[in-house]
């Protein structure tokens, strides 16, 4: 008599408790290489310091991440999302606001503010990945992917200006676009915090000023 007994393949055993246990051991790795690629570099760090440092077995490295630039792709996203895990910019809370907020003044005070405390976060890992993007070609594409979705963003950003009457005539959505692009780019973050070693009150006080003197309405001549 032929058995009822099913012989397909096993399905992967999982519980809650291994799950939590796999999250925390990606987070300590992801933890672990943020402070070496920002301390000694990409190319200086390789899996087994990744693992030494996050006290795992360099194969349960590989076991969460195929490559070292997977490993860098999610230091880059863990320091852009936090602390709205798997909340991207453009859907974040402090994203929403500046785009609710139709007074001039307030909504620049409200970008600079969040754009300080974004680039103080993910300033120094920018810094790896732009680095690393001369040499690693996976990195070169995360890095590209991510100026296009900084692109993106500024122009949600700069249409929600025009809509609300924000921007001096006749300059128009694609003038703000570029104008919030370069200014709130991490390249001047860089230049200001890390080359000229000012504070980060100085840097949010520079992009506060330097939007609203951009921003300000344009008098008539008389």
């Amino acid at each position: 008599m032929a058995s009822n007994k099913s012989h397909g393949a096993r399905r992967p055993y999982s519980s809650p408790a291994r799950e939590a246990s796999t999250r925390l051991t990606r987070q300590r790795i992801v933890n672990a290489a943020a402070r070496l690629f920002v301390d000694a570099g990409y190319v200086a760090t390789s899996v087994r310091s990744i693992a030494e440092a996050a006290e795992v077995a360099e194969k349960t490295v590989y076991l969460q991440f195929a490559t070292k630039p997977a490993i860098l792709t999610a230091v880059v996203r863990a320091a852009v999302v936090a602390p709205e895990p798997d909340v991207p910019v453009a859907q974040s809370h402090w994203f929403l606001d500046v785009l609710a907020e139709s007074r001039l003044d307030r909504k620049i005070d409200l970008l600079a503010e969040a754009a300080s405390a974004l680039h103080e976060r993910t300033g120094p890992v920018f810094a790896v990945a732009r680095e690393a993007s001369s040499v690693d070609l996976e990195v070169a594409a995360l890095w590209s992917r991510g100026k296009r979705r900084h692109l993106s963003d500024m122009t949600v950003l700069a249409e929600s200006f025009a809509e609300q009457g924000l921007i001096p005539r006749p300059l128009g959505v694609a003038w703000a676009t570029e104008l919030l692009y370069v200014l709130l780019g991490p390249e001047n973050w860089s230049l200001i915090r890390r080359e000229l070693g000012h504070t980060e009150r100085h840097y949010r006080d520079w992009l506060r000023s330097t939007l609203k003197q951009a921003l300000r309405p344009v008098s008539p001549l008389t």
